[in-house]
């Protein structure tokens, strides 16, 4: 009795309810396959709302995009059947059905953004580039979409593994050889040219992005604007007072150290801080490299040079922001500091510059006191004037070729001649014992000719032209 007691307390304790467990297994079973009907119907619907939507590509003004999306959306579709009659096959796990068909959904959403937004864009680019508001970067990065919509060169690509969409150019059968729909046709294989590959993201970016030109122009000038008016220097003394007085910012500092390290820092906050304003001041102001060639864009390495800049994605918006210039790129550097030598020549161009030369007599209008000397002096003086009234124009400027005239008549000197300033030949105007810069302006030559004239030679002068000899005249 004992051992029957123990055994069959123990088999009570140790019973297990199959019927509980039947009972839960059943519901259990009954609960996956109405998920597994309901997740199949979803699939379904899914991908029959996907069909419609490639059924449904976008239309436009723009030929080449139009075909783009047809071709697309039709290869989208058989991919999307494929992947579903794996799928119910068991030869696709759920997950790896997922992700190709979100990948595929999402390539087909932006290849389709591509084209309304290209169509809605057209016009507007178009009148932006007519205005000349926009750069050239912006009609570049415009332009690549328009080359990835010509379907005769480019296809979008579709990831049998995963569903990803990219857009690429087609190799030719014979690359080395142009395009022929008969004999060089292009193949399905995709070209391995970094300048043949856009992301549909980049893309898309691309007809949004709105790049107008950098105001160059203005930026040096206000550069300019922003050093002082005067800075002056006496650079040459003499006897009787006679001097050489320079009002150039230019000279600041020990040999005009600070004005170029003050002109370097400014040129580079305008014109280097700002990627894009780089960009825009290249190609839209400079134009050309130091190699006297049209500034262009590429993405290949192999083609950066001094007059073309490579782009790169911006490390601080890596995904869908503005491409900027490589500046490690080969030839980068000599187009670089090519941009900052001709921006700051521009604003010495600009900058105030006096000379004002003291040496000797500078002739005077004196009004007339009558008789003798005095009168024969206005005589002088008067056709001194007339004289300085040939050498300018109708329009007010002064002929410099009658002004060398001019000082030749009245005694002053005119030449170029060619210094040596520490093994580099210099070509300046020596204007009777002083020297000029041989882009001085007009006036700074009529001023210093002027002072260089003497009484005696404005006598000389009225002998030689002027009419014949006086008796007053000794």
């Amino acid at each position: 009795m004992a051992t029957y007691y123990k055994y069959a307390e123990r088999s009570a304790e140790d019973y297990v309810d199959w019927g509980a467990i039947g009972k839960t297994m059943s519901d259990t079973l009954l609960k996956e396959q109405e998920n597994r009907d309901k997740m199949k119907a979803d699939i379904d619907k899914a991908s029959r709302e996907f069909g419609e939507v490639l059924s449904n590509a976008p239309q436009g003004s723009h030929r080449g995009l139009n075909e783009y999306a047809q071709e697309f959306g039709s290869n989208a579709q058989e991919y999307q059947l494929m992947q579903l009659k794996n799928l119910k096959s068991g030869k696709l796990s759920l997950k790896d059905y997922l992700v190709g068909r979100e990948n595929v959904k999402q390539g087909a959403n932006d290849a389709f953004d591509l084209i309304k937004k290209y169509n809605d864009a057209f016009t507007e680019n178009d009148q932006r580039l007519n205005d000349g508001i926009s750069s050239r970067y912006e009609t570049f990065m415009l332009g690549e979409v328009e080359g990835f919509g010509n379907l005769t060169s480019t296809s979008l690509y579709i990831n049998p593994t995963d569903g990803k969409v990219s857009a690429g150019k087609r190799s030719l059968r014979d690359p080395s050889k142009p395009y022929d729909p008969t004999t060089n046709p292009y193949t399905a294989q995709m070209s391995s040219d970094p300048n043949d590959f856009r992301s549909l993201v980049d893309l898309n970016f691309a007809l949004s992005a709105k790049i107008d030109k950098y105001d160059s122009k203005g930026t040096i000038s206000s550069i300019a604007d922003s050093f002082a008016d005067t800075y002056e220097t006496i650079t040459e003394k003499g006897a009787r007072g006679a001097y050489t007085k320079v009002s150039d910012i230019r000279n600041l500092g020990e040999e005009g150290e600070e004005f170029k390290a003050a002109l370097q820092q400014k040129l580079r906050a305008d014109f280097r801080t700002n990627k894009i304003h780089t960009i825009s001041a290249l190609v839209d102001w400079l134009k050309v490299g130091p190699d006297g060639e049209e500034i262009a864009f590429t993405r290949n390495p192999e083609e950066a040079n001094e007059h073309t800049i490579l782009l790169k994605a911006n490390p601080e918006q890596p995904e869908g922001g503005t491409d900027i210039m490589d500046e490690d790129a080969p030839g980068a550097t000599e187009l670089l500091d090519h941009l900052m030598e001709q921006a700051g020549n521009s604003v010495m161009s600009e900058l105030n510059r006096k000379v004002e030369v003291k040496q000797g007599y500078k002739p005077v209008v004196r009004p007339p006191l009558g008789g003798g000397k005095n009168k024969q002096e206005k005589i002088e003086e008067d056709f001194y004037q007339k004289e300085k009234t040939k050498i300018y124009k109708t329009d007010g400027t002064i002929d410099r070729n009658k002004l060398f005239e001019f000082a030749s008549l009245f005694g002053v000197p005119v030449s170029k001649e060619t210094l040596d300033d520490e093994g580099t030949d210099i070509i300046v105007y020596k204007v009777g014992d002083v020297e000029l810069e041989l882009d001085a302006e007009d006036a700074e030559f009529l001023q210093l000719i002027e002072s260089q004239i003497e009484g005696t030679d404005m006598k000389t002068a009225y002998r030689k032209r002027g009419s014949a000899p006086s008796a007053e005249l000794n």
